[in-house]
């Protein structure tokens, strides 16, 4: 009887004498992204963590599917505890093997985590090997069987699993700070976003809208996106700021036409770090790309750049688009980025827009602004809301 979940980790096994804070931040997190489906109980032991529901009619492929989600999670195994005796082994083995005709393969690994168990790994799967050619007349596959078994000896204990749900690997959520992500309705920043979040950071989202002079599909697609995002750390804040009156207005009536995207992006840097400042957050991430379009060229980037007072990570900026791609349909956020929206930068969007430029230039055509005034406005207009995974269900 599966009751029983193994968590592996990777990057955190690395962390020498801090591995028990990551250690205490994955176990945050397990018990962040699982309360809504009923209280667990997690247990450190030797390189990986034992998950029990409390409740009986939660079902650990339930759990395990939510939990494989976790940054910081590298894979979650289903099945059951045992001594380490290798009898009881075998009786847990029989209980997990299905009937005789539903399988044509299967195969055993073996991990033993306790160096003082008396048989090595390699010797623990050839006998839980032979056991089951014992019981089941099916054939032995090393490479892709249609079944695995698999025994971890640890911790004074027997651990006898059969599905592995794979994880993000990484790091856990929070273990690397707080963030803030400039969220489009595209492709690139959900992408960003979860990549992050893998390195352990909390984010926060920041969205800017042209609205009236956009429609309200742009803002529900990002929550939407939103919501994918939240079942990686269980809670995500989103604020939304608009941006076309007065921060665009402005720059379209007074500042020369080809630098309308580069003065768009480096207000919304100044924003971002308003919103870093009450979240707490001590970087902004965004979705940027070497190269993609025309404010993401060097040059551009670091004239933005210069705006801002927290860090910019730009974790897709060595990406193509195809790799980008990839990655959205893998976390699940390829099919709502692609439905038709109106992006506030494709808003005034200008004929012929500036591919190189830098600070001194732009602070020069920034002049004509009242910089903190408009910040200051724009600021005051936002609005914000919390989305949870617990109310998504």
């Amino acid at each position: 009887m599966r009751d029983t979940l193994v968590i592996h980790y990777d990057e955190i096994a690395l962390k020498g004498r801090n591995r028990s804070a990551f250690e205490d931040h994955l176990v945050r997190g397990v018990q962040n992204i699982t309360s809504d489906l009923g209280p667990v109980a997690v247990q450190k032991i030797y390189g990986r963590m034992l998950v029990r529901a409390k409740e009986a009619d939660l079902g650990v492929s339930r759990l395990a599917a939510r939990i494989a989600l976790l940054p910081g999670v590298r894979y979650v195994l289903e099945g059951c505890e045992t001594s380490q005796d290798l009898d009881a082994i075998f009786g847990a083995v029989e209980v997990a093997l299905p009937p005789q005709e539903a399988l044509r393969t299967f195969g055993v690994r073996a991990k033993r985590g306790d160096k003082s168990y008396p048989l090595r790994s390699s010797e623990i799967e050839r006998r839980v090997g032979a056991h089951v050619l014992e019981r089941r007349q099916w054939d032995v596959d090393l490479t892709n069987p249609d079944f695995w078994v698999r025994i971890e000896v640890v911790n004074g204990r027997g651990l006898v699993c059969t599905t592995r749900h794979e994880g993000p690997g990484g790091l856990p959520t929070g273990a690397s700070g707080r963030g803030i992500v400039l969220l489009s309705g595209g492709i690139d920043s959900p992408v960003a976003a979860w990549m992050m979040m893998t390195r352990g950071l909390r984010l926060s989202g920041l969205h800017f809208h042209s609205a009236p002079y956009t429609n309200q599909r742009s803002q529900e697609k990002v929550r939407d996106l939103a919501r994918h995002l939240v079942r990686f750390q269980s809670r995500f804040e989103l604020t939304m700021i608009p941006f076309a009156d007065p921060i665009q207005q402005a720059i379209v009536t007074l500042a020369p036409q080809k630098y309308r995207v580069i003065l768009y992006r480096r207000f919304m840097l100044r924003l971002a770090a308003r919103a870093a400042a009450a979240a707490k957050a001590s970087c902004v991430v965004t979705g940027e790309a070497l190269g993609q379009v025309a404010s993401q060229t060097v040059e551009n980037m670091a004239t933005v750049e210069a705006t801002s007072s927290l860090p910019v990570l730009r974790p897709l900026v060595g990406m193509g688009k195809a790799s980008i791609i990839d990655v959205a349909r893998r976390i699940g956020t390829f099919d709502t980025s692609i439905e038709p929206h109106d992006d506030c930068c494709s808003y005034l969007m200008p004929r012929s827009p500036a591919t190189r430029s830098n600070p001194d230039e732009l602070d020069e055509v920034e002049r004509v602004f009242d910089v903190t005034a408009l910040v200051e406005e724009t600021w005051a207009n936002r609005k914000s809301e919390v989305l949870r995974l617990a109310d998504l269900r």
